[in-house]
């Protein structure tokens, strides 16, 4: 009997496509978290260093220069895999970048709902601004982040 092959080809819009991303993504952060918060805290920073190392790569290969360019890479990234609601303002010395909505939390929301307390969220939230502190400092950029109950905003500036 012959083994038929098939071509796929991309069927999907860019909504589907984004929620999708975000999905996948939250699953698997949402499963390291629920295992790395039982491990020691050393074990804990490690996979923090690492997942932060491989972000600040990502954002490096990108050649920026600037808190305008870093808050542009963010929400061009963020928008166009995740799906998440972004707006930036700024210049070459100071840029804003304020989650109207974030894909992946979204989808964390969905898949971890009564899972995790305001403790662990707010615990959440704090690693996510260590993480981009630290991303700012090696570019050489001061970091300033404000987090509210419905928004988040990162300021980026030299």
């Amino acid at each position: 009997m012959p083994v038929t092959t098939t071509k796929v080809t991309t069927k999907w819009d860019h909504a589907k496509t984004t929620e999708t991303a975000s999905r996948i993504v939250a699953s698997s952060w949402l499963a390291a978290w629920e295992v790395i918060s039982k491990l020691d805290q050393k074990v804990q920073d490690e996979y923090h260093r690492l997942t932060r190392q491989h972000k600040l790569d990502y954002y490096k290969s990108l050649n920026i220069k600037t808190p305008l360019d870093l808050v542009r890479a963010i929400a061009e990234t963020e928008h166009n895999i995740f799906g998440s609601e972004i707006e930036i303002s700024g210049d070459e010395k100071k840029a804003n970048l304020k989650y109207n909505s974030c894909g992946v939390w979204n989808a964390s929301q969905k898949l971890s709902t009564g899972k995790f307390s305001p403790e662990e969220e707010q615990k959440m939230g704090e690693q996510c601004q260590a993480t981009w502190g630290q991303i700012a400092k090696e570019f050489g950029f001061n970091f300033e982040p404000k987090m509210t109950k419905d928004s988040y905003e990162m300021t980026f500036s030299k």
